[in-house]
């Protein structure tokens, strides 16, 4: 009876079924037949667009036939794409595939072009095929093994974990730890491969770059400009560089070396020969800077051989007057062509007429020598072993007839050194010019005081030497070299009277405030004046001053960095790059939070006036020191260089005053294993329901050139939080909610917010410079209208300068943004009738809120709920459960009573969560069974039977023995109660 009485409420529930099965893509084939909206011409197909119009549509294109589309291209996940032999797809705008699944490419054979940037890789992707396009993205450091050549005409950029199997050409190309390359590697402008890589093939560009540490290269290289090889890099093979770098420590080229020049640092090695192209004197390795700790020529040490030109003649450049008692300077270079535009680089030794001395010539060509002539009169000057030519001091051209017209009686004029600091204070040796009178006296054969102990008045004039013009004049005495009218060196000079003593010599103080080579003439116009005298002395900056511009420092983003030349009382030497050669300044990074040998500093300077300022990119997070010194360590071949100057002013330790280095933005990966989506608004989005702790991104921190910063974990990391924006980047409206917090939190801690900590990058797998986070999405109201939204993530607001993936440039195309689509879910689940001998089968229905009602969620095939979770009542015997896994949605579960049980109604439920008991509305009703919890409690949902319970477990009424009217062929009913 109370049966009957329920049974008009039990009719009235409505029952809800699963809807039929999604419908298959449609596949498209270009091969030779029709295809809707792209032509046929020949066998080359032209697109307006890409033609998969639904999300899991598939593509086929045969061998022999292209396939243009005129408009960018990109592949949804659930699109397949499917290539062989000669097939051709190309875009005139970008070509993306890396979306693609990867058990949906398959590409064999064929070939790829982009007339933007082609992407692959966002998937862990195999596929063969050549690559031609102006900019490459290859990977996103999921596994990629791409089988085929690369041709870009910009930059190409390989991601970690990808494989190439063929030759790269572009202009920059960029690898990212670590990466295999097997094929040949040829840029136009720079290469650089990052740690633990691996390149079989030879590389050729103007500047080649292989960081630390382990990478190999087993290949020829060829570098026109600069080679550098990081700590434990190792090539196998020749190389051929303008500027040779082994950095410490135990770089290694397995071959031989031609170079220009080379810096080898500790234990750095080259095993076979190193050819020096300037030469290199016999036993020695003149182009080498050597701090390997191994000495040249021994087992592990640098051996060096000079050029092979062959000596056209030797070059005598002199002046046209001498005196016996004073030695005249000669420069004697061995030319290795008539016009003496490149030296003999083999060495030599010659001898000088008529004096008969000889001359050692280094493997530089020139080489200087002091003639003492024993005779007044013309003497010709010559040299052995090659013919002769000669120029005069100052003229342009040689022609001279190498004549010096000798004196017997001569003013001498010297200082107490050939270079010195300028305007040198103590501790530097600070210059003093000495004037001698001399004659030469034919009884003693010796040269004697030609004057002394008197007065004479004497001019002094200065001459700018190198270079060949100035703004300051040298000083004598304190007096300036001029008249007072100008403020450089000009053609009056200064007349001093100068007083000379016993020894018929006269010594002033000499100061110069630039730098250069400058001459100082004196000329005595007196009685008995032996004529003119002059000395050339070198200037060298005392130091360089660094001065940075201040915060903020964004990874790989040029700011401007100044390095003034300075003398010793901190005036700036405005001559300083002037001279020739022209002398410049290298700029270097000092690693210092963290202190690693991660990061690459690129500098592009610009001289004027003795300040250099550095267009400076530093590719690393964190703060580094400069380091400012004298390219080449040697100012004019004076054998002395101006102090080093750095930025790191601690005693102990570093300063770290250029940084902290923050990234330029962050970009995102999507777990590529999620397979449930959603299409909305013209595509596939992931799709997870409101509190699901499925949503897995990576976040990956970059530089201003998408090169992943390493550095960026621990004390230089910060937290990130996320920020769900519109899907067009706007403020999001609608509904609210957030994201659920990192998992590295400890329990102690109940305010913490971010979802990336710092010390999840690099963590638990990561690559360094990425974190992992997994966590959810809850609405702030349950149940709320699905959500499409974007996620951001940013650097805690208290930061100066916090970074964001809001800054990703538009040129970056792979890890943006990632747009999700969140849903309010539940199971719902109608009541069933049916006989006590036959199963009862009750549909189960995932589904979403609208924002007006609940629907089915067909594009769910991805939840899982096991059989376990089943709680059944009691009150009729024992029963049977079996649940089916979600297709589209739906699943189906089936009660079965055992044999002899009794007629009546019972509850079930479904435990979405992971204790043994369900909280249905039921679950304290008489005992139902226990449950294996689901663990989706995200799935729970308010039930209007018991609302002040909020959201509890999906449940339902089944009736055994009574069938439900609209399962019979009843076309009237009335029941009669007696």
């Amino acid at each position: 009876m109370l049966l009957r009485r329920l049974y008009p409420l039990l009719l009235a529930l409505m029952l809800f079924a699963a809807g039929g099965p999604a419908s298959a893509g449609t596949t498209y084939t270009f091969g030779g037949g029709t295809v809707p909206g792209c032509p046929l011409s020949g066998a080359i197909y032209t697109c307006a667009s890409l033609p998969l119009t639904a999300w899991d549509d598939d593509m086929v294109i045969a061998s022999g036939y292209t396939v243009k589309i005129t408009s960018d291209v990109n592949f949804g996940y659930n699109h397949s794409l499917k290539m062989s032999g000669s097939a051709v797809l190309s875009s005139t705008g970008d070509l993306n595939i890396g979306g693609i699944a990867p058990n949906n490419l398959n590409i064999t054979g064929g070939t790829l072009i982009a007339g933007g940037t082609f992407s692959v890789g966002a998937q862990n992707q195999t596929l063969t095929a050549d690559i031609r396009a102006v900019s490459a993205d290859l990977g996103t450091g999921s596994t990629l093994n791409l089988t085929g050549s690369v041709t870009a005409t910009g930059t190409v950029n390989v991601a970690s974990h990808a494989t190439i199997n063929g030759a790269i050409s572009g202009a920059t190309i960029t690898t990212n730890s670590p990466v295999t390359l097997k094929g040949d590697v040829v840029a136009t402008r720079s290469f650089t491969l990052a740690s633990g890589s691996t390149v079989k093939g030879n590389v050729t560009a103007p500047i080649v770059s292989l960081f630390a540490s382990s990478s190999t290269v087993t290949g020829n290289i060829t570098a026109t400009t600069s080679l550098q090889l990081g700590s434990s890099v190792a090539v196998t093979g020749d190389v051929d560089a303008g500027t040779l770098t082994l950095d410490s420590s135990d770089a290694i080229i397995n071959g031989n070396a031609t170079i220009d020049s080379g810096v080898f640092n500790w234990h750095g090695r080259v095993t076979q020969t190193v050819y020096c192209r300037g030469g290199t004197a016999n036993g020695k390795c003149d182009c080498i800077t050597n701090n390997s700790g191994y000495n040249v020529n021994t087992a592990n040490g640098p051996h060096c051989q000079g050029n092979a030109v062959a000596l056209d003649h030797y070059l005598i450049a002199y002046e046209p007057t001498g005196s016996v008692c004073a030695p005249s300077t000669v420069t004697i270079t061995a030319c290795a062509n008539a016009a003496c535009s490149a030296t003999y680089g083999g060495g030599a030794n010659v001898t000088l007429a008529p004096t008969g001395q000889a001359v050692s010539i280094p493997a530089s060509g020139v080489a200087s020598a002091a003639v003492t002539w024993t005779q007044a009169g013309t003497n010709t000057l010559g040299v052995t072993g090659a013919p002769t030519a000669c120029i005069r001091n100052g003229d342009t051209a040689p022609g001279a007839d190498c004549k010096v017209t000798v004196a017997s009686s001569a003013y001498t004029m010297t200082t107490n050194g050939a270079a010195f600091y300028a305007e040198a204070t103590a501790p530097h040796t600070t210059p003093t010019l000495t004037l001698a009178a001399v004659r030469y006296d034919a009884r003693s054969n010796a040269c004697v005081p030609l004057f002394n102990n008197t007065t004479r008045n004497v001019n002094f004039k200065c001459y700018y030497a190198n270079p060949t013009g100035g703004t300051v004049p040298v000083r004598l005495n304190g007096k300036a070299l001029n008249d007072g009218t100008v403020a450089t060196c000009d053609n009056a000079g200064l007349t001093l009277a100068l007083s000379f003593d016993a020894n018929g010599k006269a010594a002033l103080p000499m100061q110069y405030a630039d730098a250069g080579a400058v001459t100082v003439e004196a000329t005595d116009t007196g009685s008995g004046s032996p004529g003119k005298a002059s000395v050339t002395a070198t200037f060298v900056p005392a130091k360089f001053k660094i001065a940075l511009p201040g915060a903020p420092y964004v990874a790989a983003q040029s700011f401007a960095t100044t390095v003034t030349a300075q003398n010793d009382a901190n005036g700036t030497t405005g001559n300083f790059g002037k001279e020739s050669p022209a002398q410049t300044v290298k700029l270097s990074a000092a690693a210092c939070r963290p202190n690693n040998n991660n990061g690459l500093l690129a500098t592009t300077p610009a001289l004027k006036n003795g300040v250099v300022t550095f267009q400076t990119q530093w590719s690393e997070v964190g703060n580094i020191d400069l380091v400012a010194s004298l390219d080449g360590g040697n100012y004019l071949g004076s054998g002395m260089a101006p102090g080093a100057s750095s930025t790191n002013v601690a005693t102990s330790g570093c300063t770290g005053a250029a940084g902290p280095f923050n990234p330029a933005y962050f970009t995102f990966g999507i777990d590529p294993a999620w397979k449930r989506t959603a299409t909305i608004a013209g595509g596939t989005t992931p799709q997870y329901y409101s509190g699901e702790p499925a949503i897995k991104l990576t976040v990956t921190a970059r530089n201003l050139q998408n090169g992943v910063t390493q550095n960026y974990a621990g004390t230089v990391a910060h937290d990130l939080v996320f920020t769900a924006i519109d899907p067009a980047g706007g403020a999001l409206t609608g509904a609210a909610g957030k994201f659920s917090r990192s998992t590295g939190y400890p329990a102690s801690d109940l305010t913490g917010t971010a979802q990336v900590r710092p010390q999840d990058f690099g963590a638990n797998g990561d690559a360094p410079g990425t974190a992992t986070w997994t966590g959810s999405f809850t609405f702030a109201t349950s149940p709320s209208a699905q959500t499409r939204l974007r996620v951001r993530a940013t650097e805690v607001s208290s930061l100066p300068y916090p970074a964001s993936s809001a800054t990703i440039p538009a040129t970056v195309t792979t890890g943006v943004e990632p747009t999700l689509v969140i849903r309010s879910g539940r199971v719902r689940m109608p009541n069933r009738f049916g006989g006590t001998a036959m199963p009862l089968k009750i549909p189960v229905s995932l589904e979403y809120y609208t924002g007006q009602t609940w629907v089915l969620n067909a594009e769910d095939s991805t939840t899982i709920i096991p059989p376990g979770a089943v709680s059944v009542g009691m009150g009729v015997g024992t029963i049977a459960t079996g649940l089916t896994g979600f297709a589209n949605g739906s699943a189906t579960l089936t009660l079965t009573p055992s044999a002899g049980s009794n007629r009546g109604s019972i509850p079930f439920a479904l435990n979405l969560g992971k204790d043994s008991a369900n909280t249905s509305c039921y679950a304290d009703k008489p005992a139902m069974t226990a449950s294996t919890g689901a663990v989706v409690p995200f799935l729970r949902s308010v039930d209007s039977s018991c609302a002040a319970l909020g959201a509890v477990d999906p449940s339902a009424i089944a009736t055994f023995g009574v069938y439900a009217p609209e399962t019979k062929r009843i076309i009237h009913m009335r029941e009669v109660f007696r």
